[in-house]
């Protein structure tokens, strides 16, 4: 189960500035989980087609049962503010017994279109998609390079002719975007009580706070520059190249008087010693939705639901799973110096 909606989703996060987002990059997820006061936790995220057939085969109350399976269409596509028009992945699921592949599950032939609307509500643009390789949709090469637009609302229509012109549907706002006010602080020795510090604009949501997400990129993931905390959390190194938190609510940080927010990166978030890639994504409702509603469902949260009364995962996509979710990025880079000893 490599190709997942979480796995691609997260992909797209670390690698938002790579032309095929749904590579798969990685194969452990590590999350980090904090609040204001700096309590941390982590876990390996499992592949979301586990997640997936757990919380659709639940009904109710009721627990996923074997012979209660029924195969669902999976879609997975990211809208990134003032990128290239996304991808869009079309596929099944798999049964437990069955390993997921995403080549052997994708769906081909289907009919994809997304369209874009405007602050009033008023269509003023369809793309339509055609199919690159089996499952994976493009838009049309005159649309090809169309950047996503923050703010616009863009929704997504698929039709399956070969299920009875079976129809899917999703829905997404793109945040609006954001930029560095003051870079009060991008170089520091690791654990320093100086954090890596800089202020970003608030950028506008529809009457919510921001919800944001932090993932960090070594630029020199060498053994020897891993620090000791990681070195003691993970088995091989590599898995700590690319990390990222679970979701940051706006309120975690200081309001400055001029309306600007002042973000400092824990330094559980850094695996590195030198150069690293801090992004800042401020997420839609539904990659909002998913990933608070995802922990639920794999003991990654703090919930206190016994497995019975396991809740669905939220995924804000109409006659299929998985997400069709949007995100503005702000990419700065820092260097972490290694502590004197």
């Amino acid at each position: 189960m490599t190709s997942s909606t979480l796995n691609s989703f997260e992909d797209t996060m670390i690698r938002h500035f790579d032309s095929s987002l749904f590579s798969s990059l990685w194969s452990q997820r590590i999350t980090l989980q904090y609040s204001h006061s700096d309590r941390i936790s982590k876990k390996s995220a499992p592949p979301l087609l586990l997640l997936i057939l757990i919380s659709f085969g639940a009904t109710g109350c009721d627990i996923y049962g074997q012979d209660e399976y029924e195969e669902q269409y999976v879609v997975e596509s990211y809208l990134i503010a003032n990128r290239n028009m996304p991808e869009v992945r079309l596929s099944t699921t798999a049964p437990f017994n069955e390993n997921y592949n995403f080549n052997e599950q994708a769906v081909p032939n289907a009919v994809v279109r997304i369209h874009r609307y405007d602050e009033n509500r008023q269509r003023d643009k369809t793309y339509t998609y055609e199919e690159q390789n089996r499952g994976v949709y493009l838009p049309q090469t005159g649309d090809i390079n169309d950047l996503v637009v923050p703010r616009l609302t863009y929704r997504l229509e698929i039709e399956i002719p070969d299920d009875n012109y079976h129809r899917i549907e999703a829905e997404t706002s793109v945040p609006d975007t954001f930029s560095v006010r003051e870079v009060i602080r991008d170089r520091a020795y690791y654990q320093s009580p100086s954090q890596l510090e800089f202020t970003i604009t608030r950028n506008r949501t529809n009457g919510r706070q921001n919800y944001f997400i932090y993932a960090t990129e070594a630029l020199e993931p060498l053994e020897d520059n891993l620090t000791q905390f990681w070195k003691d959390a993970v088995d091989d190194y590599e898995e700590a190249r690319r990390i990222r938190t679970t979701i940051i609510n706006e309120e975690n940080f200081d309001v400055n008087p001029d309306g600007t927010l002042t973000l400092r990166m824990p330094w559980i978030g850094i695996a590195f010693y030198g150069p690293n890639i801090i992004s800042t994504f401020s997420i839609d409702d539904n990659s909002y939705d998913f990933f608070r509603s995802q922990p639920v469902q794999t003991g990654g949260g703090a919930g206190t639901l016994s497995p019975g009364e396991i809740q669905n995962i939220i995924y804000h996509v109409n006659g299929a799973i998985g997400l069709f979710g949007s995100m503005s990025v702000l990419d700065i880079k820092v260097i972490v110096d290694r502590p004197d000893l």
